[in-house]
């Protein structure tokens, strides 16, 4: 089912005005998000709270990160293709040096690094998810960044090489029911100008070729397309499609990662559980065995070990988020009330505030609704995933059956959160 045959979705995607105009709105919402929080100055005995009794903090952390989540599995990139930082990037690269990005940058080591700067530098030492002065600083140093990157390497240059949160996207979208991909293989095999990657047009404003590395016409999944559209643009025939599939479909190819994804997914899973120290019990054990029963094929083995991973981790992720807003959803109304978040803040460390969370207990039985059905479903795509997909099919019936007790071993690992 091609949606683009519904006329509202078919006028947006062809219009000159997107994703333009939503990246020029949502530049305006990151800048507000800076200005509404550089100044925000408090007592660090406060700072426990302030992360949700803080407006500004509360939306980016608790409301549009677990929004992009959801739409990452269920869509794909569709986040990135209103994201203000590509609009940035993208443009200053129209103007920049146009270098070809150096071999560490395009390893994918780099944004592991940065992935990991944030998790325990930016978040853990610095607490920008707490205090929104830091969170301005950080907000600044990634568009900056993106700004510096276009000013020097060619194409999308941060998207595709230092993005934490689009490399996680991209892993995601893996799972989703939806696809961008081209409609008539003979309308491009006959196509002579071949627009959509021709190098003459990377970096037209409206309908610029593919500046995501991918051959329009041969996207192999939906890990780098981040559905902007600028191909269907540049296309004459505008032969392309957005098409329901069946999710998870991604999982049913020769998905490969690279030993940086691996290292971003552990990062990823870690922060995710909570719990590093049973990362390596839940983990790193059945891993060792999964290769112990595969050592004729150790890399075929990590790989689909790695790859499996992902629906969980996802599962769990928009788990993670679902209940940061459960926890949260008395604290609104507070945040509109009192925008800063000082004054809330102060009245909780006193005491002279209670947040009443009473009358959640719906929500809270839906929340363990989800959590049987998410990591259910989860469990059933490894499955099949593990019998039926090319991933697999260099692992014999051990090595098998050992990655669907891996598969098991890691969902009980959010369902029992040791404590070591």
């Amino acid at each position: 089912m091609d949606l683009l045959k519904i006329k509202p979705l078919q006028a947006i995607a062809c219009s000159r005005y997107f994703p333009i105009a939503p990246q020029i709105f949502m530049l305006l919402v990151y800048v507000a998000l800076f200005a509404g929080s550089v100044c925000v100055s408090y007592e660090p005995k406060i700072a426990p709270y302030l992360g949700n009794t803080n407006l500004e903090s509360q939306l980016v952390w608790n409301i549009w990160w677990p929004v992009v989540l959801v739409l990452a599995a269920l869509i794909g990139h569709v986040w990135c293709s209103v994201c203000p930082l590509e609009l940035v990037n993208s443009l200053a690269g129209k103007i920049g040096l146009k270098l070809r990005a150096p071999r560490i940058l395009r390893s994918g080591w780099i944004v592991t690094a940065l992935f990991a700067f944030i998790l325990f530098g930016a978040v853990g030492y610095f607490g920008v998810r707490s205090a929104p002065r830091y969170m301005s600083f950080y907000l600044a140093s990634i568009l900056s960044l993106a700004f510096l990157s276009g000013l020097i390497w060619e194409k999308r240059s941060f998207c595709s090489y230092m993005c934490p949160l689009g490399s996680i996207i991209g892993m995601y979208s893996c799972i989703a029911a939806f696809e961008w991909r081209a409609d008539k293989s003979t309308a491009c095999a006959e196509c002579e100008t071949k627009d959509c990657v021709a190098k003459k047009n990377q970096y037209k404003l409206i309908g610029h070729s593919c500046t995501s590395y991918l051959h329009p016409a041969k996207i192999p999944n939906n890990r780098e397309c981040l559905l902007c559209t600028h191909c269907m643009k540049a296309c004459p025939s505008s032969n392309f499609r957005f098409s329901l599939r069946l999710p998870f479909a991604d999982f049913f190819t020769k998905l490969r990662l690279k030993y940086s994804e691996m290292a971003m997914l552990l990062l990823l899973i870690g922060f995710v559980n909570g719990n590093w120290k049973g990362l390596a019990v839940f983990i790193l054990i059945p891993l060792f065995f999964c290769l112990l029963v595969s050592w004729k094929s150790p890399r075929a083995m990590l790989n689909a070990f790695m790859v499996l991973l992902i629906p969980i981790t996802a599962a769990a992720h928009m788990l993670h988020a679902f209940r940061g807003i459960i926890w949260n959803w008395p604290v609104y109304k507070y945040n509109f009330m009192d925008p800063i978040g000082i004054h809330t803040a102060t009245k909780l460390v006193e005491k002279t505030l209670v947040i009443d969370r009473g009358g959640m207990s719906s929500a809270w039985n839906l929340y363990g609704d989800m959590t049987g059905l998410l990591y259910g479903i989860a469990f059933v795509a490894c499955v099949a995933i593990i019998v039926k997909s090319p991933l697999t099919e260099k692992i014999g019936k051990t090595g098998k059956f050992f990655l669907i007790l891996s598969a098991a071993a890691y969902i009980a690992s959010f369902y029992i959160k040791v404590k070591w």
